[in-house]
Order: structure tokens, then sequence, then C-alpha cells
């Protein structure tokens, strides 16, 4: 017994040591990314960090692309270098780099006014979007993407969920090739898979029975794919649950993070069960908004008006729910992240029609819509170690609003701009009111050639500077 226990103590022991040396390294660590000289420090701003402390800052110091403090501006402006570059942000608001976790960007742009890959990218990035989730991306889609990436112009984060099937169609396992979570860069990934249970609520048809559904689902979940489920009904939300608590044998979601895309009809029996399933709803912020009359035109949704969009009340039950647009098949030509906002916190469209009382009752506040496109986004793609906040550690994935969301009236939130977009630590997108990038006309140099700034153009010495500008590689 004597020597058991003394084995015991050793165990203890070393159990303890190791921790001991693993706080060193990591205290180590931070102290290092802490006092690295910043590249680049924005100041005078109102940062909301989407985290707890600080909820608020001043400002925010990033090296390569990374951030490495955020703070008031004397602490963070002590930490400059002689090669910092200061860009005072004339009191604007900065947030995380938003996060759209349902969309067909760049799969479905033929539905759209933009005609290449390249469109699409400047098309999100000023919007306010640095990362997206592509829910239909098959083989040619990931070549597309993939080419893309490889000349280095996939200037925003793409997870690409690969297809198993379409309506009655199944495309087999070619998904295997690849590996879950798997990364070609720091811009592109393989998020998960996808597959399609019924249509949608003008066309309810269900595409797989329990067993046919099972099987696919439990092969990718054995395999270690997050898998995303289109779901639209309530009755087929109710076999995609019976799926996943199957799949799941009593394990957490929170290990898989399986979804279930649009539940436009939700019961409430059916809310608990995806809280206590810990299954991730994901749902189209810019959905249900007054400009759907079609409320009015089927008769579907009228007479279950009381279970339609219900986005408050699956984020109010604690179930871990994330946001998106679904663009374009949203029905309306709106990418811009401050007008998403507005819809589901006011649930007023473009038309600026009257919400019914059921769209009313479903509105979000600008927090809970906040985070829906930010912290909660980045946990659905188990990237909320690397995004989704200001915080020291994570990406330098940033965005200037013209306004603080937070403290304006919600009819204000559809007139706000986004003036800036950072991806990785380099402005990917600035607007011409980013008065503060441009230090009121006076010149800026990029790469050690000198430019200068008029209001309406850069005047370009060299091919070199065009290439830097190109690159949103301008520095004071």
């Amino acid at each position: 017994m004597s020597t058991v226990r003394s084995r015991m103590w050793i165990v203890i022991a070393l159990i303890i040591l190791i921790g001991s040396i693993g706080f060193v390294f990591l205290r180590i660590s931070l102290d290092s990314l802490v006092t690295q000289e910043p590249d680049m420090i924005l100041y005078n701003a109102k940062v909301i960090t989407m985290e707890s402390s600080p909820a608020q800052a001043e400002a925010i110091a990033i090296h390569n692309d990374s951030i490495i403090a955020v703070g008031s501006d004397s602490e963070i402006l002590a930490m400059q270098g002689a090669n910092t570059t200061l860009i005072d942000m004339g009191g604007k608001t900065i947030l995380p780099g938003f996060i759209d976790s349902h969309t067909h960007d760049f799969g479905d742009r033929a539905l759209t006014s933009i005609d290449n890959m390249n469109e699409v990218v400047n098309h999100l990035l000023e919007s306010g979007w640095t990362s997206v989730s592509e829910l239909f991306v098959d083989q040619d889609r990931l070549d597309e993407l993939r080419a893309l990436d490889q000349e280095n112009a996939l200037r925003v984060h793409v997870n690409a969920y690969l297809p198993l099937s379409w309506q009655f169609d199944r495309f087999g396992d070619w998904y295997k090739a690849y590996q879950p979570g798997q990364e070609f860069s720091s811009k592109l990934r393989i998020g998960g898979v996808k597959l399609f249970m019924d249509g949608s609520y003008v066309r309810p048809i269900h595409y797989f029975n329990f067993s046919e559904l099972k099987s696919l689902v439990q092969e990718a979940h054995d395999l270690g794919f997050q898998v995303a489920i289109h779901s639209v009904l309530d009755n087929s939300t109710d076999v995609v649950l019976d799926v996943y608590e199957s799949v799941l044998n009593a394990e957490s979601n929170s290990i898989f993070r399986h979804r279930i895309e649009h539940l436009i009809y939700l019961r409430d029996d059916q809310i608990d069960r995806i809280r206590n399933l810990e299954i991730l709803p994901s749902f189209q912020l810019t959905w249900f908004t007054s400009d759907w009359k079609q409320a009015g035109s089927f008769p579907l949704l009228e007479q279950n008006s009381n279970l339609v969009a219900r986005w408050r009340d699956v984020v109010e039950s604690g179930a871990p729910a994330i946001g998106s647009s679904d663009y374009p098949w949203n029905q309306l030509d709106i990418r811009s992240v401050p007008k998403i906002l507005s819809m589901a916190v006011t649930r007023i469209g473009i038309n600026n029609l009257t919400p019914t009382d059921w769209m009313l009752n479903q509105k979000l506040t600008i927090e809970q819509a906040l985070r829906l496109l930010t912290i909660d986004a980045a946990y659905g793609t188990f990237q909320e170690d690397i995004k989704g906040s200001i915080t020291v550690g994570k990406l330098a994935d940033l965005v200037v609003l013209s306004k603080n969301p937070v403290s304006i009236p919600a009819n204000e939130l559809v007139n706000l701009d986004v003036l800036m977009t950072m991806v990785e630590g380099v402005i990917e997108y600035e607007s011409p009111d980013a008065t503060f990038l441009y230090a009121n006309g006076e010149s800026y140099h990029c790469e050690k050639n000198i430019l200068s700034y008029s209001e309406s153009s850069f005047n370009v010495i060299d091919e070199e500077i065009l290439n830097c500008i190109s690159a949103r590689k301008i520095v004071v």
C-alpha cells in the first residue's frame, strides 16, 4: 500500500512540475508577444472587442498578422518603435472582422452582377466581411478558390463546405480526398460537408429518410468532418435532430459542432432539443424582414407565423447560434454588414416597409446581432482562438465603421459606412471617406517610395508603388 501511495505522490509531483514548466513557457511566450515592436498602432478609436474584459478600448497594436496589445491610447502608444506606423482613427469605431457563416458569394456569383472572383473578394471587403463560409463548394469551385489563393488574390478567409447531396442527387465519397479542417493556406480551409434534407417552405419535399441520412452523416462524423444540413421545415428538422442525436451517441456536440441551416420553422420543443444537444442553429439575419411579403402570399407562412424565423427565441435559449446572409439567395442585393445588422435589429427591409408583429417579436438586440457575426460565428468554424474578437494573439482581422453601432439608435444602423477592412494586418479596403488613412492630404510612402494623395486619386510615381497600393501596404 505504501508503495502505491508513493507512486501516486510521484505522479502528482510530476504533473505539478510539468504544469509549472508549461505555465512558465506560456508566460514567456505571451511576454515576448507583448514586448514585440508593433508594425502598426491604431489609436484614438472606439474599439469594441467582443470580449468581456476589456469590452471596449482605445487602441490596438499589430505585429505581422496578429494583435499584440489592446488597451488605452497611453498604454499602446508607449509601445511605439522606430518603424511603427501610427494611424489616428479620429474616434471611429473598430470591431472584429465580420464573419458570414452561410453564403454563396463565389460559387453562385452568376446570380449577381459580379463577373469574376476578384470582384467577389472586393465586394466582400468593401461590405465589411473578412471571413465567409461557402456552403456549396464542389470540386470545380474548390479548384477555383485554390487557384485564386495560389495567386495571393484570396484576400478574405474562406471556409469551404463540400456538398454530399443536392435534392435527390448523391455525390459519393469525393470529399474523402480531403481532411477535416484541412488548410490550404491561412485564407482557405475545408470547413466541413453539407447535405440537403428538404427544399423550402414553398416546396416541402424530404430528400432523405432517417436511415439514408444517418448513414451519410455517420460516415462523415466518424471521419471527423463537421456536418451542415439544410433543413427548413419543422418536420424535416425532426429527422435531422434524430440523426444527430443518434450519431453523437451522448457525446457533446461542442467537439463536432454539427449544424442545421435555415430552420425557418421551429417549435418550442425543437429549440429546447437543439440547445440540449448543442447543435449549431445557422440562420439568416436578412430573411423575413418587412420586404418579405411572401408571408401574405403563401398560406403556409401566414398560418404558421408563430413558428417562422424565431431568431431571438433561438439566441435567448442559449443554443450556440451563428448568423449569416445566404447571399445571393437572400432575394435581396444586400451585402453590407451595417444593413444586415439593421435588418436583424429592426426587421425593416430595404424598402422601408412596416414589419409584421411576428417579425418584430423576433428582432435581436445589436449586441446579439454583433455576436452572431463575430465571436459566435468564429466558434461555428472552430476558429474562436484566432478570430471573432479583438484580443492579444488573434489575427488582426478588423473592420472600421463610421459610428459605434452599440450607441446609436437602431434606425440609424442602416446609414453606417464601412470605412476600412483589414485582414491579417493588411489594409485590404479603404473607403474614400476614411480620411484617417490619408492625414488630410499629407504625403505617405510605400516601400520607401513617395506617393501623393488627393481626394480623387493617387498620383502614382512608378509601377512598384502601384503594386504596393494594390497590395494595400500603405504606411506612413
